[in-house]
């Protein structure tokens, strides 16, 4: 494997947008590591750890509850998701 260079064009490179509607990106990233099999504890602390700069940003400014609160609602619609794929497939 190459090693990565300086000024890679293919770096990842993640940037804020002015008035990006947190809610969302929120929802996004609970989606996104529910489906890697985290579980509700391990979301909140991708949100609480100042180390993940993008979800404790959203953290800091939404407040635990409204996060907490997220992080059910997703879970909540992920389960129902799987429930009624699993009743057509039976």
């Amino acid at each position: 494997m190459k090693p990565a260079e300086f000024n890679d064009p293919m770096e990842l490179v993640g940037v804020s947008l002015a008035g990006a509607d947190l809610r969302a990106m929120a929802r996004c990233l609970i989606e996104e590591y529910l489906l890697l099999g985290w579980d509700e504890r391990q979301l909140l602390l991708l949100f609480t750890r100042p180390c993940f700069r993008a979800s404790h940003h959203v953290y800091r400014e939404l407040g635990e509850a409204r996060v907490r609160a997220l992080i059910q609602e997703v879970c909540a619609e992920w389960r129902g998701n799987r429930r009624e794929g699993e009743a057509r497939h039976a």
